[in-house]
C-alpha cells in the first residue's frame, strides 16, 4: 500500500510539474509592458496618460504601462538622467513608447546611439513625429531625435481629411499617420492610441517580427496613410 501511495504522489507531482508550471510560464509571458518616457511631470503620466492607456487598450487584461521618465526630486522631468535611466534592465519591457521628438544635436547622440541598441535588441521603440514651437520653423524628420534612430516606428497624427497635425514634423521616417478615436482628434494622442492597440496584440508576433511586420505594410500600402486597423487587425 505504501508503494502504491508513493507511486501515486509521485505521478501527481508529475502531472504539476507537466501542466500547471507551462501554464503559469505562459501567463507570465502573455504580460505586455509598454515603457512610457515623457517631458511631462509625473502627475501627468497618473492623472492622464494611465487612463487614457486603459482606455485605448481595450479588453486587454494583460497590458501594462509602467513610466520610465526620469524625475527630479521635485517630479519633473530630469532630461539630464534619461540616458542612464534607459540603460538600466529592462527585461521586464516589451517595448518602448516615447511621447516625444525634438531637433536632433549633439546632446541628444547617445540617446540616439542608444535607441538604436534597443531596436537591434528586440525593443521596439515607438514616437510620435513632433512638431515645431509657435514661431518656429518646421523640420524634416531626418533632423529629429527619432528620424536619426534607425527603425524607431514614427507614429503621426491624422486629422480630417489625411491632414497633419499643424507644424508637425514630416519625412518618409514615418511609419504612418494614425488617426485616434474622434473624441481626442488633435491632441497628439496618437502614438499612444497606437501603442496601447499594439499592447493588445503583442503576444502574436515576436518583437523582431513586429518590425518586419510594419515595414511591409508600408511598402505595399497605397493609401497615404495606414490606420490602426491596417497595421494591427481589428
Amino acid at each position: 500500500m505504501e508503494n502504491i501511495a508513493m507511486r501515486f504522489t509521485l505521478f501527481s507531482l508529475l502531472l504539476l510539474a507537466v501542466f500547471v508550471a507551462p501554464q503559469t510560464g505562459l501567463a507570465d509571458e502573455a504580460k505586455t509592458v509598454v515603457g512610457y518616457v515623457s517631458t511631462e511631470n509625473q502627475e501627468a503620466f497618473e492623472k492622464t496618460i494611465k487612463p487614457l492607456f486603459e482606455e485605448f487598450k481595450g479588453k486587454c487584461k494583460n497590458c501594462e504601462i509602467v513610466n520610465k521618465t526620469p524625475y527630479d526630486d521635485k517630479g519633473n522631468y530630469s532630461e539630464k538622467d534619461l540616458v542612464e535611466k534607459l540603460k538600466a534592465p529592462d527585461a521586464d519591457v516589451s517595448f518602448y513608447l516615447f511621447s516625444w521628438n525634438k531637433k536632433a544635436g549633439e546632446p541628444y547622440k547617445d540617446l540616439v546611439a542608444l535607441l538604436e541598441e534597443k531596436v537591434a535588441s528586440g525593443k521596439l521603440v515607438i514616437a510620435p513625429t513632433g512638431k515645431a514651437a509657435n514661431g518656429e520653423a518646421g523640420l524634416p524628420l531626418s533632423r529629429s531625435v527619432m528620424g536619426q534612430a534607425k527603425d524607431v516606428i514614427i507614429i503621426g497624427e491624422a486629422l480630417e481629411r489625411e491632414r497633419l497635425l499643424p507644424q508637425s514634423y514630416f519625412g518618409p521616417e514615418m511609419l504612418s499617420a494614425i488617426r485616434p478615436p474622434k473624441e481626442y482628434i488633435g491632441q497628439g494622442y496618437s502614438p499612444l492610441y497606437f501603442g496601447a492597440r499594439l499592447a493588445a496584440v503583442w503576444n502574436k508576433r515576436k518583437p523582431a517580427e513586429w518590425l518586419e511586420h510594419f515595414k511591409t505594410k508600408k511598402l505595399k500600402s497605397r493609401k497615404i496613410w495606414l490606420d490602426a486597423d491596417d497595421l494591427l487587425g481589428r
